[in-house]
């Protein structure tokens, strides 16, 4: 009672079903394979960017809090939020080749879709019937991914796209139906919150992504510049000139990137 006083059906299904695939790959072969994975993120250099993502996570819930609408629950969906969208912004931090790619996030962070999610996400079904429900369609998601990569396989793939479709109208229909009969449950200000929260969460991770995805055009190409000379006067130089035109502007720097001739190394231009 009081877990699902925390998560509703629907998401207590999931960690179960996480904690099932876990458990299954820890007593298998697989967890060898694991082995390099837990390495390269235990390491330094993502340690440091998983205790700068908590910070800047923790600022904004001091920001929430000194605006008065945080409260204690609101946790569960920072925890959520960081694991389905906020680790894979960090994770395709490489993607971001300009600036537009920093607007594409703002726009899907504040599209009218998030109403749909929202309001799916509000009820569940019996805990029983979702964790039947979520391994199917998982399954039939990913089978249709499979089946769309072949143009043999393209009638499964729309047969498939529809099936889960149908799944989608059904349970978001549900969804609606109780909120539309529980409507004033459903108004309180707690749910207004829970419904802004991850967008909200999204549009402030945004600067933390782009200076991330800043740092590291810059770490890398430096890096490509010092094996491109042994004249480190000039290598240095040029990153100084480098740091000054580009500054903050990843357009600049990238453009600076796929402009850049070597041969200001071998003469004053």
């Amino acid at each position: 009672t009081d877990i699902q006083a925390i998560f509703n059906n629907r998401e207590i299904a999931l960690l179960l079903w996480i904690a099932v695939i876990v458990l299954a790959v820890l007593l298998s072969k697989l967890r060898e394979s694991l082995v390099p994975i837990f390495k390269i993120l235990t390491s330094k250099m993502f340690l440091i960017i998983f205790s700068l993502i908590g910070t800047y996570l923790y600022g904004i819930i001091l920001l929430l809090k000194n605006l008065e609408v945080w409260q204690t629950s609101y946790l569960k969906d920072v925890l959520f939020w960081l694991f389905s969208v906020g680790l894979i912004l960090i994770f395709k931090i490489n993607e971001s080749k300009s600036n537009a790619y920093f607007k594409g996030i703002f726009l899907s962070a504040i599209k009218w879709t998030i109403v749909f999610e929202f309001i799916v996400n509000l009820y569940s079904f019996s805990l029983f019937k979702e964790i039947i429900i979520l391994p199917i369609l998982v399954f039939l998601a990913m089978t249709q991914a499979v089946a769309e990569m072949d143009e043999k396989h393209k009638v499964v793939s729309k047969f498939l796209q529809n099936v889960i479709a149908i799944a989608g109208i059904t349970i978001f229909s549900y969804s609606l139906y109780k909120t539309i009969v529980n409507f004033d449950d459903v108004l309180t200000f707690k749910n207004l919150v829970s419904f802004l929260l991850p967008s909200t969460i999204t549009v402030l991770f945004i600067p933390f992504v782009y200076f991330l995805a800043l740092y590291s055009t810059y770490e890398s190409y430096f890096i490509h510049l010092d094996f491109m000379t042994v004249k480190k006067d000039k290598v240095k130089e040029v990153k100084k000139l480098i740091l000054r035109i580009a500054n903050i502007n990843l357009d600049k720097l990238l453009r600076i990137k796929r402009n850049f001739e070597k041969r200001v190394f071998y003469d004053d231009t």
